[in-house]
């Protein structure tokens, strides 16, 4: 009988330290620039304490749900994105004078569809694989690759027309990690780099921006008061920081040297505050995500926890990677939240979600090389 109450001790342990890091760096990130501009000092704190509480509220809401309801949910959560996606793009632009779409607002909160695309992709290349891997020759047949990614290939193209060009490549990314994974063809599953990588290319061209921070990523030193200046000061964050850091709330970057220092700059704050022996924590802690949901999510019985598993600790770690990869100046800056840290409730939400699912997976039946289940 599976035990009615119980998950992997280690993954729940890593979720709650990076919640708790969130509060403590977004209150440092926040607190003296509110304070200086004459607002409540205490404003994001307060508002990231309320996002943890109902964030830990989904994530045990999430780990209550059975196997066999979320997939039930899968295709319906799909559609449910599509429409949002949508609706996103309909909807009056959300900041004055620009043409981008990427929230829904219901007034007290806002909401980011194309975070929850993350995790619908997820769940429809989970069900999709799970109904049809039994098909003889499923892997290597080309109708099987095309319909796998179509449903996800209309999402990205939602998200690069909001635009939001980070969403898409993430989306794209992780779509090609988790059939790879699942036993797709390499040689096949490189049309997806094929197809995609000439309509990225479009989109960056026809989005002048998008061109600028390519460039301030290549030259970050030579461009460092004009469009290299965000990537400079990010650079500048970890070279203060050196070894042990100046100490948490003494950094100075976030004195309106480093905009989005709060989001998606968060971790250039650790690296300055902590330095590098704080970054390294960080750093270990997406590592046992990646070991223990890696490790859970093949040990199961069932083909669609298996590839749930494996997608949703992709979704957490890969995003996690392209954060810190922007703020070390490795990647273009775009908006890539580092998960469970980074001020913002969609993506906290989100990921939150993705870790119930883990800890519900990891009390699910193991496969066993002894003929028998294991509980």
């Amino acid at each position: 009988m599976i035990r009615n109450f119980y998950f992997d001790k280690l993954l729940i342990l890593s979720f709650l330290i990076l919640m708790i890091l969130g509060i403590v760096f977004v209150f440092s990130a926040t607190s003296v620039p509110s304070l200086l501009n004459n607002r409540d000092p205490y404003f994001y704190l307060k508002r990231e304490i309320l996002w943890v509480i109902l964030s830990i509220t989904v994530m045990f809401t999430a780990y209550l749900v059975p196997v066999e309801h979320l997939k039930k949910l899968s295709y319906p959560l799909t559609v449910l994105t599509v429409i949002l996606l949508i609706v996103v793009l309909v909807s009056p632009a959300q900041i004055s004078g620009s043409s981008v779409r990427r929230w829904l607002d219901f007034g007290v909160v806002r909401f980011q569809p194309s975070e929850l695309a993350k995790l619908s992709t997820v769940f429809f290349l989970a069900y999709f694989i799970y109904r049809k891997s039994r098909i003889k020759d499923f892997y290597s047949r080309w109708s099987s690759i095309l319909t796998a990614v179509s449903i996800p290939s209309v999402i990205v193209l939602l998200v690069l027309v909001q635009p939001h060009k980070g969403a898409a490549v993430f989306i794209t990314v992780l779509v090609f990690m988790i059939l790879l994974g699942a036993g797709f063809s390499l040689r096949k599953l490189l049309l997806i780099p094929v197809v995609f990588v000439p309509v990225f290319v479009f989109f960056i061209v026809k989005s002048g921006y998008a061109e600028k921070r390519i460039e301030a990523l290549i030259n970050p030193i030579e461009n460092r008061t004009g469009i290299s200046y965000q990537v400079f000061q990010s650079i500048l964050s970890f070279v203060k920081g050196g070894f042990a850091g100046e100490g948490i709330g003494a950094g100075t970057q976030k004195l309106k040297y480093l905009p989005e220092i709060h989001t998606d700059y968060i971790f250039a704050l650790i690296g300055e505050e902590t330095g590098f022996l704080g970054a390294t924590v960080v750093i270990l802690l997406f590592l046992i995500i990646l070991y223990r949901g890696i490790k859970i999510s093949l040990d199961l019985e069932d083909k669609f926890s298996q590839i749930l598993g494996v997608g949703i600790t992709y979704m957490i770690v890969v995003q996690a990677l392209f954060h810190m990869a922007v703020n070390a100046s490795l990647f273009p800056p775009t908006g890539f939240t580092l998960p469970f840290i980074s001020y913002g409730g969609s993506s906290l939400l989100v990921m939150s979600a993705g870790a119930g699912i883990l800890l519900r997976l990891s009390k699910e039946p193991k496969k066993s090389i002894y003929g028998r289940q294991e509980i």
